[in-house]
């Protein structure tokens, strides 16, 4: 009986061994089945109008071959432990499924004796696979992305409909804003983020709409200061429906219809005719020049009003140089020998911020001739903010000029850049225009701001504004200053003023090299000091430097002997 139990046992045990080796030869069999090999990309347009499918085979797990022994010889299904301990730890992790649609869905990290299928197994490598090529992918446009073919149709049409939706809201937008007589405007469209398409609507020089959809899976907006943020936050979603956000009172606004976009973004104070009156009475009685109601203009971000520029510029007109400088003339650069050394290694010149200017008015000079208010987002210290992201070279129209020498040459011991406008760069440099409190403009100027403000009327000179930094004190006239200035520029780094002990952010241009970020001015030849000790073995070591590194450049010294 004990003889029969047994061999009914192991008949038993024999068959569940059995049915188990069969379905997991079966299961070892699909392998490979349930992998997604292709992932589908969608781009816009050049022109964001279109949306481009884009069909890539994703590359064979590296790992295979291992992956498949190690099944063979397990017991199935198979533990995190067992992935983590043969190193396939990476196909434990978290994961994101991209299906397309408006999120990923996300696999959670496997631990311990937690059991995955086959299946799922496969699944994971083909997650994995996808994760790791997204990290190096070509973003340039980049809407969405689809893993996988059977979702294919759905999203495409999908983002078809979120772009159109998108494209109507900002020609509404643009169409607008460019009948806006006498005000700068500008826009930018771009995606970011694998997915999230912006464009940016600047009036005034300032932020004011940022719309936005979030096609892809991804969403932001990086803001560093309240001046990055816009007045106006159109988003649309994922349904097509327009969805808005006032970031200056805080107040959400959804469902919103096209033809109420304008009226909402683009309404005026109820008293803007009374304002406008009594702005056109005060330049009459200061400055004797008549102007329409249709010749003052109100700025919604900042919550003020302005004149048209053709108005402004018989107010102002003094101070804005509209020739910008004499195209044949050269300018330069009074520099020590230890600043050409380090330029002409790098290939580089260093452009710094205003902050780090020697003039310490830079970053407030007129001021309160510009602007006669505080906007509401204004801050203490917010004038080295600004000033932070405005970037100056400074040239001089004296060549080899003994004061300047004694200036910004290391007392006569430095050298002079002598530089040339590249073709069609010229519009970057403009001239000094030097100016004092006795003035009679200045007097004037102070006499109708103060006016405006005794009557709560905010206002501010917007061309004055984008020029206040090439308007100095007449201190500086000796000095026929030049300047090449860069705006809304990222730093590259920072570094201590020796002149003036300020840490000065800074950016850089190639001096050497064509191309985006290449320095608008041609290096023609450098000067060598009066008082420069060795200049002839100087001379000759800086000519076989740049031949060296770069070109032949004139080199020569000082025509002036006087100086000791």
């Amino acid at each position: 009986m004990f003889d029969k139990l047994c061999v009914a046992y192991l008949w038993k045990i024999q068959y569940v061994l059995y049915r188990t080796l069969k379905n997991y030869s079966m299961e070892q069999s699909k392998f490979g089945t349930f992998m997604i090999d292709d992932l589908y990309l969608y781009r816009a347009s050049d022109d964001y109008k279109q949306v481009i499918e884009e069909k890539i085979v994703l590359p064979e797990y590296d790992k295979i071959n291992q992956l498949k022994l190690l099944l063979s010889r397990t017991e199935y299904p198979i533990s995190a432990k067992i992935l983590i301990e043969n190193g396939f730890s990476e196909l434990t992790e978290e994961l994101k499924e991209n299906t397309g649609l408006k999120s990923c869905i996300i696999h959670h990290k496997l631990k311990g004796d937690q059991k995955v299928s086959i299946v799922e197994l496969e699944k994971r490598i083909s997650y994995f696979l996808c994760q790791s090529f997204i990290k190096n992918l070509d973003e340039t446009r980049l809407l969405n992305l689809c893993l996988g073919e059977s979702m294919t149709t759905r999203v495409k049409m999908c983002i078809e409909s979120h772009l159109n939706t998108y494209n109507n809201v900002l020609n509404i937008l643009i169409d607008y804003c460019k009948d806006l007589e006498g005000y700068d405007f500008q826009y930018q469209t771009a995606i970011k983020n694998k997915g999230m398409i912006n464009s940016k609507i600047y009036i005034q020089d300032r932020l004011f709409i940022f719309l936005s959809a979030c096609i892809g899976a991804n969403y932001g907006y990086i803001v560093n200061s309240q001046y990055d943020l816009p007045i106006w936050g159109i988003n649309i979603s994922y349904d097509s429906k327009i969805r808005m956000y006032n970031y200056r009172s805080g107040t959400p606004y959804t469902d919103i219809k096209k033809e109420d976009l304008l009226s909402m973004i683009f309404s005026t104070p109820s008293q803007i005719g009374e304002v406008q009156k009594m702005i056109i009475d005060n330049i009459k009685l200061f400055f004797d020049i008549n102007i329409s109601l249709d010749d003052v203009c109100y700025d919604w971000s900042k919550e003020s009003y302005f004149v048209k520029p053709e108005v402004e510029k018989q107010i102002i007109g003094s101070f804005l140089n509209e020739d910008e400088r004499d195209k044949d003339k050269d300018v330069v650069k009074y520099t020590s020998l230890q600043t050409l050394l380090a330029t002409l290694i790098s290939g580089k010149i260093r452009i710094n911020s205003i902050v780090g200017m020697n003039d310490k008015t830079e970053t407030n000079f007129m001021i309160d001739m510009i602007k006669n208010f505080r906007e509401p987002i204004e801050e203490e210290g917010d004038e080295y903010l600004l000033a932070n992201r405005k970037f100056i070279t400074s040239f001089s129209g004296k060549k080899d000029d003994l004061n300047m020498w004694r200036l910004y040459g290391d007392n006569a011991r430095g050298i002079c850049m002598v530089f040339s406008f590249k073709s069609q760069q010229n519009s970057v440099l403009k001239k000094i225009q030097y100016v004092a409190e006795e003035d009679d403009i200045i007097k004037r100027l102070n006499q109708l701001m103060l006016s405006l403000k005794d009557l709560n009327i905010n206002f501010y000179f917007y061309l004055l504004l984008n020029n206040q930094h090439f308007i100095k004190h007449k201190d500086y006239k000796d000095e026929d200053e030049y300047r090449f200035l860069l705006k809304n520029e990222q730093p590259v780094g920072w570094y201590i003023n020796n002149d003036n002990n300020v840490l000065t952010p800074y950016t850089e241009r190639e001096l050497f090299r064509n191309g985006g970020n290449a320095f608008p001015f041609e290096l023609k030849s450098i000067i060598l000091g009066p008082a420069m000790v060795a200049k002839d073995v100087n001379l000759y070591q800086i000519k076989t430097l740049l031949r060296t590194k770069y070109k032949e450049i004139n080199i020569k010294l000082s025509k002036i002997k006087s100086y000791r």
